[in-house]
Protein backbone atom coordinates (compact mmCIF):
# COMPACT_ATOMS: atom_id res chain seq x y z
CA UNK A 1 0.00 0.00 0.00
CA UNK A 2 1.94 3.40 -0.99
CA UNK A 3 0.70 6.76 0.55
CA UNK A 4 0.76 9.98 -1.49
CA UNK A 5 -1.06 13.72 -1.00
CA UNK A 6 -4.68 13.63 -1.62
CA UNK A 7 -3.79 16.85 -3.76
CA UNK A 8 -2.10 14.52 -5.76
CA UNK A 9 -4.14 11.73 -6.02
CA UNK A 10 -6.78 14.37 -7.80
CA UNK A 11 -4.16 16.02 -9.69
CA UNK A 12 -3.19 12.33 -10.80
CA UNK A 13 -6.99 11.87 -11.55
CA UNK A 14 -7.64 14.47 -13.68
CA UNK A 15 -4.74 14.10 -15.59
CA UNK A 16 -4.81 10.44 -16.62
CA UNK A 17 -8.65 10.92 -17.26
CA UNK A 18 -7.42 13.51 -19.77
CA UNK A 19 -5.14 10.89 -21.53
CA UNK A 20 -2.13 11.87 -19.75
CA UNK A 21 0.31 8.55 -20.47
CA UNK A 22 2.40 8.67 -17.61
CA UNK A 23 -0.37 9.65 -15.31
CA UNK A 24 -2.18 6.29 -16.38
CA UNK A 25 0.74 4.83 -16.01
CA UNK A 26 1.38 5.84 -12.00
CA UNK A 27 -2.49 6.00 -11.48
CA UNK A 28 -2.19 1.94 -12.74
CA UNK A 29 0.27 1.53 -10.10
CA UNK A 30 -1.43 2.74 -7.51
CA UNK A 31 -4.18 0.44 -8.29
CA UNK A 32 -1.73 -2.54 -8.72
CA UNK A 33 -0.72 -1.82 -5.22
CA UNK A 34 -3.38 -0.27 -3.19
CA UNK A 35 -3.04 3.69 -2.04
CA UNK A 36 -3.81 5.79 0.83
CA UNK A 37 -3.68 9.47 1.63
CA UNK A 38 -0.98 10.72 4.97
CA UNK A 39 -3.78 10.46 7.25
CA UNK A 40 -4.10 6.35 6.21
CA UNK A 41 -7.36 7.18 4.66
CA UNK A 42 -8.20 4.83 1.84
CA UNK A 43 -7.81 6.50 -1.78
CA UNK A 44 -7.90 3.45 -4.13
CA UNK A 45 -7.89 -0.14 -3.15
CA UNK A 46 -5.75 -2.47 -4.68
CA UNK A 47 -7.46 -3.57 -8.02
CA UNK A 48 -5.44 -5.21 -10.60
CA UNK A 49 -7.48 -5.16 -13.18
CA UNK A 50 -8.30 -1.23 -12.84
CA UNK A 51 -4.41 -1.42 -12.85
CA UNK A 52 -4.32 -3.48 -16.48
CA UNK A 53 -6.90 -1.02 -17.91
CA UNK A 54 -4.88 2.07 -17.03
CA UNK A 55 -1.33 0.36 -18.06
CA UNK A 56 -3.13 -0.59 -21.43
CA UNK A 57 -3.70 3.17 -21.79
CA UNK A 58 -0.87 4.63 -21.29
CA UNK A 59 0.95 1.48 -22.98
CA UNK A 60 -1.11 1.92 -25.79
CA UNK A 61 0.46 5.55 -26.47
CA UNK A 62 4.17 4.28 -26.46
CA UNK A 63 4.58 4.51 -22.44
CA UNK A 64 7.76 2.03 -22.06
CA UNK A 65 7.10 1.78 -18.28
CA UNK A 66 3.02 1.11 -18.78
CA UNK A 67 4.23 -1.87 -21.21
CA UNK A 68 6.66 -3.30 -18.92
CA UNK A 69 4.38 -3.30 -16.29
CA UNK A 70 2.20 -5.26 -18.34
CA UNK A 71 4.44 -7.71 -19.33
CA UNK A 72 5.03 -8.20 -15.26
CA UNK A 73 1.07 -7.89 -14.10
CA UNK A 74 -0.01 -10.24 -16.74
CA UNK A 75 2.60 -13.11 -16.68
CA UNK A 76 2.65 -13.61 -12.79
CA UNK A 77 -0.23 -15.22 -12.42
CA UNK A 78 -1.39 -13.09 -9.81
CA UNK A 79 -5.30 -12.01 -8.97
CA UNK A 80 -5.73 -12.24 -13.00
CA UNK A 81 -4.69 -15.10 -15.46
CA UNK A 82 -1.64 -15.35 -16.73
CA UNK A 83 -1.84 -13.94 -20.51
CA UNK A 84 1.57 -14.57 -21.48
CA UNK A 85 1.14 -13.59 -25.20
CA UNK A 86 0.03 -10.72 -24.16
CA UNK A 87 3.20 -9.86 -21.89
CA UNK A 88 5.32 -10.76 -24.03
CA UNK A 89 3.73 -8.63 -26.68
CA UNK A 90 4.12 -5.50 -24.69
CA UNK A 91 7.31 -6.39 -22.88
CA UNK A 92 9.02 -7.04 -26.43
CA UNK A 93 7.57 -3.29 -27.41
CA UNK A 94 9.28 -1.84 -23.98
CA UNK A 95 12.37 -3.58 -24.85
CA UNK A 96 12.94 -2.07 -28.27
CA UNK A 97 12.17 1.07 -26.37
CA UNK A 98 15.76 0.66 -24.34
CA UNK A 99 13.69 -1.09 -21.17
CA UNK A 100 16.11 -3.55 -19.46
CA UNK A 101 13.99 -4.49 -16.68
CA UNK A 102 11.56 -5.84 -19.71
CA UNK A 103 14.56 -7.46 -21.28
CA UNK A 104 14.95 -9.14 -17.91
CA UNK A 105 11.54 -10.20 -16.94
CA UNK A 106 11.15 -11.08 -20.52
CA UNK A 107 13.74 -13.54 -20.18
CA UNK A 108 12.20 -14.93 -16.86
CA UNK A 109 8.77 -15.87 -18.94
CA UNK A 110 10.68 -17.70 -21.51
CA UNK A 111 12.66 -19.64 -18.19
CA UNK A 112 9.15 -20.44 -16.68
CA UNK A 113 8.03 -21.39 -19.85
CA UNK A 114 11.16 -23.90 -20.61
CA UNK A 115 12.42 -21.91 -23.13
CA UNK A 116 15.93 -21.60 -22.17
CA UNK A 117 17.64 -20.46 -25.98
CA UNK A 118 15.36 -17.51 -25.39
CA UNK A 119 15.92 -16.68 -21.74
CA UNK A 120 19.53 -16.86 -22.00
CA UNK A 121 19.20 -14.46 -24.80
CA UNK A 122 16.80 -11.98 -23.08
CA UNK A 123 19.22 -12.11 -20.05
CA UNK A 124 22.04 -11.28 -22.21
CA UNK A 125 20.45 -8.40 -23.59
CA UNK A 126 19.25 -7.01 -20.43
CA UNK A 127 22.83 -7.07 -19.59
CA UNK A 128 24.34 -5.29 -22.63
CA UNK A 129 21.48 -2.47 -21.56
CA UNK A 130 23.01 -2.02 -18.24
CA UNK A 131 21.42 -4.09 -15.95
CA UNK A 132 23.95 -5.57 -13.84
CA UNK A 133 21.64 -8.17 -11.84
CA UNK A 134 20.73 -9.89 -15.13
CA UNK A 135 24.66 -10.94 -15.27
CA UNK A 136 24.24 -13.16 -12.49
CA UNK A 137 21.53 -14.53 -14.25
CA UNK A 138 23.79 -14.86 -17.10
CA UNK A 139 26.64 -16.55 -15.14
CA UNK A 140 23.92 -19.25 -13.41
CA UNK A 141 23.34 -20.12 -17.50
CA UNK A 142 27.13 -20.35 -17.99
CA UNK A 143 27.33 -22.46 -14.80
CA UNK A 144 24.35 -24.74 -15.56
CA UNK A 145 24.62 -24.96 -19.21
CA UNK A 146 21.03 -23.16 -19.48
CA UNK A 147 19.92 -22.14 -22.35
CA UNK A 148 24.10 -22.35 -23.49
CA UNK A 149 27.13 -24.21 -23.55
CA UNK A 150 28.34 -24.76 -19.96
CA UNK A 151 31.47 -22.46 -19.57
CA UNK A 152 32.85 -22.13 -16.35
CA UNK A 153 34.96 -19.13 -17.34
CA UNK A 154 32.46 -17.24 -18.22
CA UNK A 155 30.34 -18.06 -15.59
CA UNK A 156 32.99 -16.71 -12.96
CA UNK A 157 33.34 -13.89 -15.22
CA UNK A 158 29.57 -13.04 -14.93
CA UNK A 159 29.84 -13.70 -11.27
CA UNK A 160 33.09 -11.43 -10.72
CA UNK A 161 31.10 -8.91 -12.73
CA UNK A 162 28.32 -8.69 -10.24
CA UNK A 163 30.38 -8.24 -7.51
CA UNK A 164 32.48 -5.49 -8.53
CA UNK A 165 29.57 -3.63 -9.79
CA UNK A 166 28.52 -0.25 -8.40
CA UNK A 167 26.10 -1.53 -5.26
CA UNK A 168 23.64 1.44 -6.36
CA UNK A 169 23.03 -0.01 -9.80
CA UNK A 170 22.41 -4.24 -8.52
CA UNK A 171 20.43 -5.74 -5.77
CA UNK A 172 22.43 -6.30 -2.74
CA UNK A 173 21.02 -9.96 -3.11
CA UNK A 174 22.27 -10.44 -6.49
CA UNK A 175 25.59 -9.01 -5.05
CA UNK A 176 25.47 -11.39 -2.66
CA UNK A 177 24.47 -14.61 -4.71
CA UNK A 178 26.87 -13.98 -6.84
CA UNK A 179 29.70 -14.12 -4.17
CA UNK A 180 27.70 -17.48 -3.02
CA UNK A 181 27.90 -19.37 -6.55
CA UNK A 182 31.41 -17.79 -7.22
CA UNK A 183 32.36 -19.70 -4.08
CA UNK A 184 30.92 -23.14 -5.17
CA UNK A 185 32.34 -22.77 -8.92
CA UNK A 186 35.70 -22.65 -6.68
CA UNK A 187 34.77 -25.42 -4.61
CA UNK A 188 34.61 -27.87 -7.22
CA UNK A 189 37.19 -26.84 -9.93
CA UNK A 190 40.46 -28.05 -9.06
CA UNK A 191 42.76 -29.21 -5.71
CA UNK A 192 41.14 -27.52 -2.87
CA UNK A 193 43.88 -26.19 -1.11
CA UNK A 194 43.80 -23.80 1.95
CA UNK A 195 44.70 -20.78 0.37
CA UNK A 196 41.19 -21.36 -1.80
CA UNK A 197 39.21 -22.46 1.08
CA UNK A 198 40.12 -19.46 3.32
CA UNK A 199 39.26 -16.63 -0.61
CA UNK A 200 36.18 -19.64 -0.45
CA UNK A 201 35.51 -18.62 3.34
CA UNK A 202 36.05 -15.21 2.51
CA UNK A 203 33.44 -14.64 0.02
CA UNK A 204 30.81 -16.82 1.87
CA UNK A 205 31.10 -14.90 4.85
CA UNK A 206 30.46 -11.59 2.91
CA UNK A 207 27.61 -13.11 1.21
CA UNK A 208 25.80 -14.13 4.59
CA UNK A 209 27.27 -11.04 6.10
CA UNK A 210 23.47 -10.32 7.49
CA UNK A 211 22.90 -13.95 8.47
CA UNK A 212 20.14 -14.11 5.85
CA UNK A 213 21.40 -16.18 3.06
CA UNK A 214 21.14 -19.96 4.23
CA UNK A 215 22.97 -21.58 1.48
CA UNK A 216 26.36 -19.46 2.16
CA UNK A 217 26.03 -20.35 5.76
CA UNK A 218 25.61 -24.10 5.30
CA UNK A 219 28.55 -24.40 2.90
CA UNK A 220 30.44 -21.99 5.47
CA UNK A 221 29.24 -24.94 8.26
CA UNK A 222 31.16 -27.42 5.62
CA UNK A 223 34.33 -26.21 5.32
CA UNK A 224 34.59 -23.91 8.82
CA UNK A 225 34.21 -20.62 9.86
CA UNK A 226 36.64 -18.21 10.82
CA UNK A 227 37.87 -18.33 14.59
CA UNK A 228 35.90 -14.89 15.02
CA UNK A 229 32.63 -16.30 13.51
CA UNK A 230 33.07 -19.48 15.61
CA UNK A 231 33.27 -17.48 18.99
CA UNK A 232 30.48 -15.46 18.05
Amino acid sequence: MNIILRKHWNSLRSAADSGDANAQWELGYCYETGVTDKSGRLLAAANPEVAIQWYQASASQGNRQAQNSLGVILSSGGEVPKDLPRAIYWSKLAIAQGDSTAAFNLATIYRDMGKPKLAFRCYQKSGAMGDNDAHLQIGLCHFFGFGTLQDFASARSSFERVIACDPSTCCQRSIENARYWLSVLQLIRGPTTKGKLARVRSLLETANADDDHEQANELLNLIGKTRYQTAA
